[in-house]
């Protein structure tokens, strides 16, 4: 205890499981990403816990114990951008189009009150016609489900469009599920439709020199872009005209960044052998890819126009209140 004059002094102890002992601040930006990302794959797996399970068919969230087996990453060059080889996709008849507006926009929803899509691969995925009326003809954000669907119509749409090899791609888009996981704290690599998408894809997706990732956080939709060549991250962000929350936004969109990168190279390393390009020295760009000012509830179709009119360095088609009408 010491000497008589240090009686008052608080005692020692040689304890060095208490001295090595650290405590690490929390990160409230990452704190709020991870549970927000979390509400959403409860509400997601929600969807489908009613249904009946089909046997043989991946649902959202499925689990996977072992890694598919490790391919290597063959390609010698990547495919060329379809802005470039001229491979885009033709848009729908403006006859069509009107058509179908004026049908889906009159008062039927007694006609669209039922499953209206249903598609297996990479994992199941139903949704209501209801749904697809109130987010892209009315005034209702766009939701997780509702993302995919358009997701994967982009990519057949990217597939038909290709005029010499249906096999070779510029750009693979990554479902929602991908990044929601990720930012949940999940085990990414062992979701099954993460390794269907990516490790069983029907293309080689070796030779896609660019990965697009739509990611919703509390502030809105965004998307993330990753260019192989040039070892580059987009940030896509809809709301960077809106001054407002800016800083917050930033500090967001650098922490959803940095998980999503983690996981998106631990998919490619467990899933091939010597990837083209490791996870380190990444530069990070935040292109102004608007100049007008968007609310969150726009974010999510400011997002699809994004992904589709981001040809990696600007945006191909403006993203404005009338086009995006």
């Amino acid at each position: 205890m010491g000497s008589p004059e240090h009686l008052d002094a608080a005692p020692v102890y040689d304890n060095p499981v208490v001295d090595n002992q650290v405590m690490e601040e929390r990160n409230p930006t990452l704190d709020i990403i991870g549970l927000y990302a979390q509400v959403i794959v409860d509400t997601v797996r929600s969807l489908y816990d009613t249904a009946e399970e089909e046997p043989n068919v991946v649902y959202f969230g499925n689990m996977e114990a072992t890694l598919p087996k490790r391919k290597y990453a063959m390609s010698a060059s990547f495919a060329r951008s379809p802005w470039l080889s001229g491979c885009l996709p033709q848009p729908p008849p403006i006859s069509l189009v009107n058509k179908f507006s004026t049908w889906i926009s009159r008062d039927n929803d007694s006609d669209l009150d039922s499953l209206w899509f249903e598609h297996k691969f990479p994992r199941m995925l139903r949704v209501n016609a209801v749904c697809v009326k109130q987010q892209f003809f009315g005034a209702h954000p766009l939701d997780h489900e509702v993302a995919v669907l358009a997701l994967r119509r982009f990519n057949q749409l990217d597939v038909e469009a290709q005029a010499v090899s249906k096999y070779l791609l510029w750009r693979e888009v990554l479902e929602p599920d991908f990044s929601t996981h990720a930012l949940a704290g999940e085990k990414v690599a062992h979701i099954k439709a993460v390794q269907l998408q990516i490790a069983h894809a029907h293309h080689d997706i070796t030779a896609c020199q660019t990965f697009y990732t739509p990611v919703i956080l509390d502030h809105g939709w965004a998307a993330y872009m990753w260019d192989m060549i040039r070892k580059e991250i987009h940030i896509l962000d809809p709301l960077c005209a809106q001054p407002v929350g800016a800083e917050k936004r930033h500090a967001t969109h650098q922490e959803a960044v940095s998980q999503i990168h983690e996981a998106l190279f631990s998919c490619l390393n467990e899933f091939f052998a010597r990837w083209h390009c490791t996870s380190d020295r990444w530069k990070r760009k935040s292109p102004k890819i608007t100049r007008e000012v968007f609310t969150r509830d726009e974010s999510g179709m400011c997002m699809l126009h994004a992904i589709r009119h981001y040809d990696g360095e600007k945006m191909t088609w403006p993203l404005t209140k009338e086009k995006l009408s």
